[in-house]
């Protein structure tokens, strides 16, 4: 059996960090790379951007655009299968400290200042907890 663990009110604290990178340099009307780094706690995980279980909630990278500048792709690592009690087949999860690529499209030059969030569920091999959601900015310079 498969509990959620927070009660109502109560926030627990996060067991998995975000870093966002604080500015990003991009070549006008091009591409570029942002790269996050997640680091979730010993014991933890979180599921997948997929996850195979209708309920579980996946994790998600959104960021809205702004001068010109739009996420077009987030290039999410290989998760990793692991066998949980509650569920009939291994799941897909991120653990330990995953990067992931986030590819921008960007307009002309000079900066802008992009807001997004960070969202995911972290379980163990017990419970899991209430979804979280993360905000970041992001300055993006455009040459």
């Amino acid at each position: 059996m498969l509990l959620l663990g927070v009660a109502a009110g109560q926030r627990s604290a996060p067991v998995a960090h975000l870093l966002a990178p604080g500015a990003v340099e991009a070549p006008a009307h091009g591409t570029a790379a942002a790269v996050f780094t997640v680091t979730i706690d010993s014991g933890f995980h979180i599921q997948s951007n997929h996850p195979k279980l209708s309920y579980l909630i996946p994790t998600a990278i959104s960021i809205t655009p702004a001068g010109g500048v739009a996420a077009v792709r987030v290039n999410w690592p290989p998760t990793v299968d692991r066998k949980f009690n509650f569920a009939p087949d291994a799941l897909a999860v991120f653990e330990g400290t995953v990067k992931i690529p986030v590819t921008l499209r960007t307009g002309g030059p000079g900066t802008q200042v992009l807001h997004g969030t960070f969202q995911y569920q972290a379980c163990n091999d017990r419970v899991c907890r209430a979804p979280e959601t993360v905000p970041f900015t992001l300055q993006v310079h455009i040459r």
